[in-house]
């Protein structure tokens, strides 16, 4: 009886979850050069926490609209010999995320752009 009554207790928190769950790709002409076809992309604004493919970030900055969701998140070790800053917007009604990587040692900032939709685990290619 005390696991059926957790159990319900538990239902709205796994039903109603605000983390948001999309997968990326990046089709533009230029993407033949990337290495970054697809990404997932998992924002969980309840621990204001940002996960782009393996990396895990908890930004500095953090801001929800109507329109879009933006991030901003420092000295973080995204390179092997500099820290950086990573800061994303992604449009809620454009889907498109813009993803920006400043490194320390040279302050150059690499831009990349995807288009992003909800990730269904049936919507895999193979």
């Amino acid at each position: 009886m005390r696991f059926f009554i957790l159990f319900l207790f538990l239902i709205p928190k796994i039903v109603f979850s605000d983390e948001l769950n999309l997968i990326c790709t990046n089709n533009y002409i230029d993407a033949k050069s990337l290495d970054v076809k697809d990404l997932f992309l998992v924002i969980n604004p309840n621990k204001k926490k940002i996960e782009l493919g393996g990396l895990t970030i908890y930004p500095n900055e953090y801001k929800e609209t109507d329109s879009n969701i933006s991030w901003k998140a420092s000295d973080i070790k995204i390179y092997e010999d500099s820290n950086g800053d990573v800061s994303g917007i992604i449009g809620r009604y454009s889907g498109q995320l813009v993803l920006n990587f400043e490194r320390y040692t040279d302050r150059k900032i690499i831009s990349l752009v995807f288009n992003c939709q909800r990730f269904e685990l049936n919507e895999r290619k193979f």
